[in-house]
């Protein structure tokens, strides 16, 4: 075998251990004291080394092997450039790096040119034995050993994650705020009481009207901790990129990120973004098809009917009087029937009175585009009013008379009928599996090539995530069925609970309206909310009518206005109910 250069090499030892790729298990020591076994093997071996003279270290702890965006690798190759050290040595191939291509470069590239000697005791190379010519042949089946080890490691981890995500496991570093992991199970969330209260009241104030910034401003000045100095009050070492302030505080951000999470109805969403793989750490977006959902899967801090409120609220236009933080009650809620622009509210002063109006936005932009519908305010509250007092009298009605019948028969019946649904979207997920297992048969026998089974294979595989999608959806309308009509938060309770009112709110006007039509014969047109369910529920009773001859059915009548009477009083549209 050929001597190695009679010279005195200056060498840095590189160090290197990282969880992620699969270097340790919490089994094994902590990597601090892996590092030190790392250092000591190599100290041992320079040691015995007459032509190699120990410098200085590098150690990147914590740092994965996929890439090498790491601090301590980059100093060592400062420390090469500037002529410091011109010898490394590492314990074996996958401390340097578990990239085959990246790690090849190096070794067999970069090095030489620098004229930087590398060695990795354990798989016995040394770059400058120019006599071992299996070096050079082995070297980059090692390389991709390591690499394949990695990616290896890299899809059990994102299974055994995408497994626990799909049997609603919590498996975030940090719980969000207004949950608290359970003491006795880690991938439980639990109620945060303290912090829930908030939660509670941000959502509350917005459905009375306030904008976020509005809602972040007013936490600010009680002097509530943010979602992070909550979290650190609460001794948890959080860090994120929001932070701009030694001591953060509220922000509209913030508030907008609880009002649009749907963790706080007791769904757990997890999965949402991904790397392209895992020699990539810059996180992506994934299709919501693709994301792991779970309902039911801890305490519910909002309900379903408020948090879908607060999404519908979250997209109005809304404004307020000058010089005012009042929101107008109806703002963003009236449109022009004609144009479907929003109707604005504009306001005059005549013999020194003042006269508060809506008019048609369209028509203010362009005067050919639409008729102004100039409408005083007063007269549509009053009319919406008695629309609405109404409707709610209907929906009480309707509540009784749903009683009465036998509501678990109502239950059954839609319950069978989602049941249904869900057996047939089971049955094409059946399918399109038997689909996917008999393209492997197909690419076996020469039947399709490979390109056209990766093809089809992921087509199945995006069916079947859109079938599942839709199943958990409908097992999410079930169980508001079963619950929908006993509940308190049911959709009858809803309008039971604005019983006997005088005066319209902004709560009581989006809680109940959808929207508000006015055409340019001064025609008001209420669309209220829960209209699938109402008709539902009056199908129902049409249908028990036919099997009971004894019922009286309810007869609805529109509730509405001319512009040139005013109801004085809004009789209840159903009548003469009788079993």
């Amino acid at each position: 075998m050929q001597k190695l250069n009679e010279r005195l090499y200056r060498a840095a030892i590189y160090l290197r251990l990282s969880q992620e790729d699969g270097d340790i298990s919490v089994s094994d020591k902590n990597e601090s004291n892996s590092i030190s076994t790392q250092r000591d093997l190599i100290q041992g071996y320079i040691q015995k080394q007459p032509d190699i003279m120990y410098v200085t270290e590098f150690c990147d702890d914590g740092y994965t092997g996929t890439n090498f965006d790491r601090p301590g690798f980059e100093d060592m190759m400062t420390a090469v450039r500037e002529k410091r050290v011109d010898c490394i040595v590492v314990k074996d191939l996958s401390r340097f790096g578990r990239d085959y291509i990246e790690s090849g470069k190096y070794i067999q590239k970069i090095f030489p040119m620098l004229g930087v000697r590398f060695i990795a005791i354990n798989d016995g190379y040394d770059s400058a034995d120019t006599g071992n010519q299996s070096n050079d042949f082995v070297l980059p089946f090692k390389n991709l050993i390591n690499d394949s080890y990695c990616r290896d490691i890299s899809i059990k981890s994102r299974t055994n994650l995408e497994v626990k995500r799909r049997n609603g496991e919590f498996v975030n570093n940090f719980a969000v705020y207004g949950y608290m992991r359970s003491p006795d199970d880690k991938h439980k969330l639990i109620v945060d009481e303290e912090a829930a209260k908030i939660v509670r009241n941000i959502f509350n104030w917005k459905q009375e009207g306030w904008n976020a910034q509005q809602i972040a401003n007013h936490l600010n000045k009680l002097h509530i901790p943010s979602p992070m100095e909550y979290k650190k009050k609460c001794g948890q070492n959080y860090r994120t990129s929001f932070k701009t302030k030694t001591t953060a505080q509220w922000s509209a951000v913030a508030v907008l990120r609880i009002l649009k999470n749907a963790v706080y109805t007791g769904v757990l969403e997890q999965g949402k973004t991904t790397t392209p793989n895992y020699k990539v750490k810059m996180r992506v977006a994934k299709d919501e098809s693709k994301w792991a959902r779970v309902e039911n899967a801890h305490e519910a801090i909002i309900t379903p009917t408020q948090f879908e409120l607060i999404q519908l609220c979250l997209g109005m236009d809304t404004c307020r009087a000058e010089g005012s933080e009042e929101i107008y009650p109806f703002s963003g809620m009236i449109y022009c029937a004609d144009c479907q622009s929003p109707m604005i509210h504009r306001a005059a002063t005549s013999n020194g009175k003042k006269y508060h109006y809506y008019v048609c936005s369209g028509n203010k932009r362009d005067k050919d585009s639409c008729t102004s519908h100039n409408i005083k305010c007063d007269l549509v509250e009053e009319v919406i009013l008695a629309t609405v007092q109404a409707h709610i009298n209907m929906a009480i009605d309707i509540d009784n008379a749903m009683t009465q019948m036998e509501t678990l028969d109502w239950e059954k019946r839609e319950v069978r009928k989602i049941n249904a649904q869900i057996e047939a979207l089971e049955t094409e997920i059946e399918k399109y599996t038997t689909l996917k297992l008999s393209l492997y048969e197909d690419l076996k026998q020469a039947l399709i090539s490979k390109e056209e089974y990766f093809s089809f294979k992921s087509d199945y595989d995006e069916r079947i995530d859109s079938v599942k999608v839709q199943i958990n959806r409908l097992v999410g309308q079930r169980n508001a069925v079963e619950n929908g009509l006993t509940d308190a938060q049911g959709w009858f309770a809803q309008f039971r609970k604005y019983e006997n009112i005088d005066k319209l709110t902004r709560n009581t006007i989006v809680s109940l309206i959808e929207r508000v039509e006015i055409n340019d014969k001064k025609e008001i047109h209420v669309r209220f909310r829960h209209a699938d369910q109402f008709t539902a529920a009056l199908e129902y009773l049409e249908m028990q009518k036919q099997m009971q001859s004894k019922c009286t059915i309810i007869s609805i009548k529109e509730v509405g206005w001319n512009g040139k009477n005013i109801p004085q009083t809004a009789k209840t549209v159903a009548q003469s109910i009788s079993y």
